[in-house]
This record gives structure tokens, C-alpha cells and sequence, in this order.
């Protein structure tokens, strides 16, 4: 396109087409911004109005170029009509920018003449950055066939709130969402109006290449198509889908503002974005979102100015995992959760409880000693174990699994398959059970990540290099410093996972102790779990807030380091190793003497 005209305005420039085949989509070129936006305090614009005439007159003469290609050809003219909206919002940032001097007058009069049907703006606030208002502009005019990242606000109180959200999120992938990472999920108390049901809030964060009102149009008529209509402010509803932010830009317009206006009151929205950041500000985008913020210190200094995570845990503000028909508050107590194999090779019980009988025994006994979870595991994963088929596997799960699933003492307990292969996973859940416990991290079967985000149950992601023949190679226990690799590679687990569909708030960390480590690696994983959550920290907040799982029941590296052969003999070492792992953040304990393990997490 050959552009015969042009006029700066602000820092932009408005390019007029008078030989152009067809009509153009866009007006608009924005140079690169500034290294950094320079704020304009009021006083300053007020003193600026004398100064701004050089910006009027430029705004003047970009009305008169419009006004003077009115006798252009048809193609000209339409484009002109159809730019009207884009004049309305140019003009109030225009009367932004140069302090309130614009007279609306003088401004419509040139416009007048393309149909008089252009009508001021709401008026904008004195307080703008000029960097703010052209990204204003930028995405306002729909400049963007790139990705624009993208956090959006969750929240629910009525109905089922767990397939609620499971439900917005696959629509909102429909409607041109790329979701990338999902905040943790937290019951919160009602705000504004306290009449009514708790809340579910979380957030995710994604790209689109949808503009901030057709993006805000998408949502509405997800919450329209799941249920929601207009009722009391603040009041009960099945969904409410808020955008936080949008790319780098500000946008204030009558149905939209970003960053939504109530951030900085509500420990319900902070708190999943603040999940969605990084410890770090590197990141160009989130560096813009800080400067968004109303604290120098940007949304962190917001989250820490309503309590951080001192608040986390209280009534008001909960991290919870979804489970069967429950939410699991983790911080209350570590979890105990009791192991059943049902192999002939297993290195602790293998051939014990192969039998229907003498696992339908076992399982009553480790309910009756206190056991939360049941896991039940059908493969053997030590050290060069014969990996089965996935049939195989099931010929073996399935018979116990039905009977276990029929007693009454199951009642109020949960079941974990101990399983890296996707189509037993969905048998397993098929059949009853509430969690997957995959020992690979979905690294051995890959279709598992998408099974377990179809079924919608929590994923056990354990770290593990290899597989059970090769994980204890000397390869595989190279290790630099054992804990910033561990969080490195665990956290490459968790992005495959979400990546897959699996939402942070189902996803629990395992850092596989006896998995490609040595008795040393054992001993600096378990006393390393607070750092391995501040390396993952660095990567994603929220990931570093999950709940973790640790393993170390009857280890071979107990028995080295106690001289115990038996491996019915290390309980005792197991619940020292256990003691020290819930110490320094342990949520669940796997362990195989349920009696000792309960009786210890009561001691703690």
C-alpha cells in the first residue's frame, strides 16, 4: 500500500491510503516502544496544557487529512466510515495526552462531516503513561495477529465448581485460548456479599490472538452457556471468568478495564496470580505486569501488603486439591498413605497379596491402622524389575481392585493405582480409583498425561531418570548439586503435564527417593525439599506450592545405612527419614507400616 499522507500523532503514526486496491484492516503503526514508560503525575499535566498546542495542532491536522479524502474513491470512503470507533478512542487519548486542552468542539467538528455519528468517549483518566495509552491504542484497534499473553480469573460457588472449571477451561481452548500454566486452587471465603457459599478461585495464563473485546465477548458467552445470569452483584454464580491482564497493555473503556480494577482488595484474585509469576522479572511481560501494578514492589508487594502466605490456610483462604468428591487442605496434616503390591517381585511384600483374599485382608488393615490413601500397585518398579504389559498389568489389577472397591471400610477412603501406563490409569479409574501415581512422570507412556487430563484426577509426577532397568546407571547418578536438578527436572514433568491439559490444582510432586539416587542423593533430597520448592519457585510460583509426596519406605539405602537386609526391618529408619521429610515440607508419606506412619505424623 502507497501512503501519500501521514501525520505523527503522539507516537504513532496514521497512515491514509489513496491508492489501494482494497480497503486496509488497520490504520495504525507503532514504532517500538520507549526502554521504559515515564509516569505523569496530574500537577505536571496540568502544567504541561501550555506546552501541548504543538500535539493539538498535530490532531487537528490528522482530522483535516480525514475529512479532506472524502471525495477519495468508494473503497477510500468506507474505510473511512469504518474508522470512525478508532477516531472516537484516538480522541480520547488525544485529550489525555494534552492534558484536558482538546475542546470536544473542535475535535468533532472535522469529524462531522464523515457521518456525525462519532461521539466523545468516556472520559480518561488524568493519570495515564503515554506508553500505556499506545498499547491501549495498539490493542484496541486490533493490531494483533501475534499472541498476546494473557491471565485470566476463575471463580465459582454453585454447583459442581470442580467440572465447572473443567468445563470453562476446555471452552475457553475452543474459543481461541492457548492455556499455559494454571495457578493452584484455593476455597475462599465470600466477599462483599457474605450470604452465600464458599467460592473455588484460581486463574491460568495463556496466549490468544483474539483482541481484549473479543476476548471479553468469548467469555461472557462461556458464562452464558454454562449457566450464569444476571442476579446480585457479587452475588452466588456458577462461573465468573475475569481478565487480569492483557499483554502489556492498560485499557480502560465502559465494559472493560485491565488489570481489573479490584486486584489489589482481593486475596482471592492475587493469590492465583501471583501463582502464575515468576520469582524472577526478567521476562519482559511480566515486567510490564508489575509496572501495572498500584505497589512499586508490583503484584508481590500487593500479595505480601494483604498477608501473603501468612494467610494462607485460615478460614478465609485455602490451597486445596480436588479429590473424589472432597477438597484435600494438605497444610492441615501430612496425609498417609498406605502401600499394597500386588506383584510376586516386589523388593519389600512381593507375593504377599497376589490373592484376592489376602489383598482384600490387607487393605482393612492398613484402613483400620489409620491410611488415607490406599496404592495400589500391580507392577514392580525396583531396580531391573521385568517391566509387564500393560494387559498384563490389568490381568492382575483388575480382580483385587473390584473386590477392594466393594468393601464397606473403603467408605470416606482413597484409591491410588500405582501405574505408568495411560490404559490402565483409565481402567483404574474406571473401576474406582482417585488418583494416578506415575512413578515415570509420563516419560515411559506419554499418552498417559492426555488420559489423566481427560478423567480429571489428581497426577502423582515423580522424578526419575530412565526407566526401572536404567535408572540406576552410573550415568544417571551424575549429579551436580542432587536438589536444584531434581526441581529442574521435576519442573520439566510438571510443564509437560499442564501442557497436556492437567491443571496445576491436580498435580502432586514425588521426588523419588530410591529412584536414580544413591543413599547420598536420598539423604540431600530429603533434607533438601524446602530447597527443591524455592528452585522450582524460580520457575513457577505455584508449582513450588503443591503438595509433595515422599516415598521412602523400606529403601535399599535404609538398609545400608542401618545394616538391615530385612526390609521388614527398616520401619524404624523409615519413619526417622519420614520424620525429617514432613519437617521440611512433606504433605503425603507412603509408607508400608501404616500403624507407625499415622503414629508419627501424629507426633510431628
Amino acid at each position: 500500500m502507497r501512503c501519500d499522507r501521514s501525520f505523527a500523532f503522539a507516537d504513532y503514526q496514521i497512515l491514509f491510503p489513496v491508492h489501494s486496491a482494497s480497503a486496509p484492516r488497520e490504520f495504525f503503526r507503532r514504532p517500538p516502544p520507549p526502554p521504559a514508560p515515564i509516569p505523569i503525575h496530574p500537577a505536571s499535566a496540568r502544567a504541561s496544557r501550555g506546552r501541548t498546542s504543538r500535539s493539538f495542532r498535530c490532531f487537528r491536522r490528522i482530522l483535516g487529512a480525514a475529512i479532506s479524502v472524502q471525495n477519495s474513491p468508494p473503497h477510500i470512503c468506507l474505510t473511512m466510515l469504518r474508522a470512525k470507533e478508532t477516531f472516537r478512542k484516538m480522541y480520547s487519548v488525544a485529550k489525555n495526552y494534552c492534558g484536558g486542552g482538546l475542546a470536544a468542539s473542535d475535535a468533532l467538528s472535522g469529524v462531522s462531516a464523515l457521518g456525525r455519528s462519532l461521539k466523545p468517549s468516556r472520559k480518561a483518566s488524568r493519570h495515564v503513561v503515554p506508553c500505556r495509552a499506545r498499547s491501549f491504542m495498539q490493542c484496541s484497534l486490533g493490531g494483533g495477529s501475534a499472541d498476546q499473553e494473557i491471565v485470566i480469573a476463575l471463580g465459582s460457588n454453585v454447583g459442581d465448581r470442580i467440572s465447572t472449571f473443567d468445563r470453562a477451561l476446555r471452552m475457553m481452548k475452543n474459543s481461541g485460548v492457548n492455556i499455559t500454566r494454571h495457578a493452584c486452587l484455593y476455597e475462599t471465603s465470600p466477599a462483599y456479599v457474605t450470604d452465600q457459599p464458599r467460592f473455588l478461585n484460581s486463574a491460568v495464563r495463556g496466549t490468544t490472538k483474539l483482541e481484549p473485546h473479543e476476548l471479553l465477548k468469548k467469555l461472557k458467552e462461556i458464562e452464558k452457556d454454562i449457566g450464569r445470569t444476571d442476579g446480585i452483584r457479587y452475588g452466588p454464580r456458577p462461573i465468573d471468568l475475569d481478565i487480569l491482564l492483557y499483554g502489556k497493555s492498560h485499557i480502560s473503556t465502559e465494559n472493560l478495564t485491565v488489570p481489573h480494577e479490584r486486584i489489589h482488595e482481593r486475596p482471592f484474585v492475587l493469590a492465583p496470580l501471583v501463582d502464575l509469576l515468576g520469582s524472577s522479572t526478567d521476562d519482559n511481560v511480566e515486567k510490564s505486569w508489575h509496572s501495572l501494578a498500584k505497589c512499586t514492589g508490583g503484584f508481590f508487594e500487593s500479595w505480601d501488603k494483604l498477608g501473603g502466605e501468612s494467610i494462607i490456610g485460615t478460614e478465609g483462604i485455602k490451597r486445596v486439591l480436588p479429590v473424589g468428591n472432597r477438597l484435600l487442605d494438605w497444610s492441615e496434616r501430612t496425609l498417609v498413605m498406605g502401600v499394597l503390591n500386588l506383584t510376586p517381585d516386589s523388593f519389600s511384600d512381593g507375593g504377599k497379596f497376589q490373592e484376592v483374599e489376602a489383598a482384600i485382608a490387607q487393605t482393612k488393615l492398613l484402613i483400620s491402622e489409620g491410611a488415607d490413601i490406599i496404592d495400589i500397585g500391580a507392577q514392580s518398579t525396583r531396580p531391573l524389575a521385568r517391566r509387564l504389559s500393560a494387559d498384563e498389568e490389568l490381568e492382575r489389577l483388575v480382580p483385587v481392585l473390584d473386590a477392594i472397591t466393594g468393601i464397606p471400610e473403603m467408605e470416606g477412603k482413597l484409591l491410588s493405582v500405582d501405574t505408568f501406563y495411560a490404559e490402565v490409569a483409565a481402567e483404574a479409574v474406571k473401576r474406582g480409583v482417585h488418583i494416578v501415581n506415575d512413578v515415570s512422570g509420563g516419560q515411559i507412556d506419554p499418552r498417559i498425561l492426555e488420559v489423566v487430563a481427560e478423567l480429571g484426577v489428581p497426577y502423582v509426577t515423580m522424578h526419575m531418570r530412565g526407566d526401572p532397568s536404567t535408572m540406576q546407571s552410573e550415568q544417571n547418578l551424575l549429579y551436580g548439586d542432587v536438589c536444584k536438578e531434581v526441581a529442574s527436572e521435576l519442573y520439566k514433568r510438571v510443564r509437560q503435564a499442564e501442557l497436556s491439559g492437567i491443571p496445576l490444582w491436580r498435580i502432586v510432586l514425588d521426588p523419588g527417593i530410591g529412584f536414580s539416587k544413591n543413599s547420598k542423593h536420598n539423604l540431600e533430597v530429603i533434607m533438601g525439599l524446602e530447597s527443591i520448592r524455592t528452585e522450582i519457585g524460580k520457575m513457577s510460583l505455584g508449582a513450588s506450592h503443591v503438595p509433595i509426596l515422599l516415598g521412602p519406605s523400606r529403601k535399599r539405602f535404609l538398609g545400608e545405612i542401618c545394616n538391615r537386609v530385612d526390609p521388614t526391618e527398616r520401619d524404624a529408619a523409615t519413619m526417622v527419614v519420614a520424620t525429617a521429610g514432613i519437617l521440611n515440607g512433606a504433605n503425603i508419606v507412603r509408607v508400608h507400616n501404616v500403624k507407625y506412619g499415622v503414629d508419627t505424623v501424629k507426633v510431628i
